[in-house]
């Protein structure tokens, strides 16, 4: 059965994917991989309706990779970025402030 979810990468993911390593790459492709197969596997992050985040360490910090669900069509999943969960996602909630409920 395939997929019939389609992946979109905002600007800022595009940034932060040239300047991980292969290691990290790799890492996220496979959690990419998950995604797509269900979005609905990982949980929803506090305070949005349609952000999910999947758990990562990279480079020995543990973060996160957010994901919005049925933006902007329900068979899309618009892949926002890479958030260290340490700083509150403080980064996030500047730049996607917008998804909140």
């Amino acid at each position: 059965m395939a997929s019939s979810f389609e992946l979109q990468y905002t600007r800022f993911f595009e940034e932060q994917w040239l300047g991980f390593g292969e290691k990290a790459r790799r890492l996220i492709q496979d959690k990419l991989r998950l995604v797509k197969q269900n979005p609905y596997r990982y949980e929803t992050l506090e305070g949005y309706m349609r952000v999910r985040k999947v758990k990562l360490a990279i480079e020995g910090k543990y973060q996160r990779l957010l994901y919005a669900l049925h933006m902007p069509d329900a068979n899309q999943i618009f892949i926002l970025g890479v958030f260290e969960r340490d700083k509150g996602y403080e980064e996030f909630e500047r730049k996607f402030s917008q998804l909140r409920r």
